[in-house]
C-alpha cells in the first residue's frame, strides 16, 4: 500500500505577496465577498498579513517585485498527521526549509519546496 498523507480538510490558504495591503483587503472583503479571519501587524520578523478562507496576503517588502503573474509564496494544507508526513519526505530527500514552528499551544507549522521550488506549508492543529 502507498504512502497516504492524512489532509484534514483539504487547502488552507495560498499566500501572496502585495503592495497594498489595506486596499486589498478592502478588495476581497468587500468586492469578493471574504471575510477577514485575523490580520498580523508589526510582529517582525514575520510581514504584515490578512488571513481570509483560503487566501494570506503578506504586505511586500519594498525590494519584492510584485508585478510578475503566477508568483506566490506558499500553499498552505491543514494535515493530521504532520510527523508522519515529514518523516515520509525526508525519506524521499526532501528536507524542511527551517524548523517546525510551535505557533500557538494547539497549532504547529512547517514548510518544505517542491521540485520546482514552491514552498508548501503544512499545517496541524490538535
Amino acid at each position: 500500500m502507498a504512502f497516504e498523507a492524512v489532509i484534514t480538510t483539504g487547502n488552507n490558504h495560498a499566500a501572496i505577496w502585495v503592495r497594498d495591503l489595506e486596499g486589498l483587503e478592502r478588495f476581497y472583503a468587500d468586492v469578493v465577498g471574504l471575510k477577514i479571519l485575523s490580520q498580523r501587524r508589526n510582529a517582525a520578523p514575520n510581514p504584515d498579513a490578512t488571513f481570509f478562507t483560503g487566501i494570506q496576503l503578506l504586505r511586500a517588502p519594498a525590494d519584492r517585485d510584485t508585478t510578475v503573474k503566477g508568483v506566490f509564496d506558499h500553499v498552505g494544507v491543514n494535515v493530521g498527521n504532520m510527523d508522519e508526513i515529514i518523516a515520509h519526505l525526508a525519506r524521499h530527500g526532501v528536507s524542511l526549509i527551517g524548523a517546525i514552528n510551535q505557533v500557538s499551544p494547539t497549532t504547529r507549522t512547517c514548510f518544505f519546496a517542491d521540485p520546482e521550488g514552491n514552498r508548501v506549508e503544512l499545517i496541524e492543529r490538535k
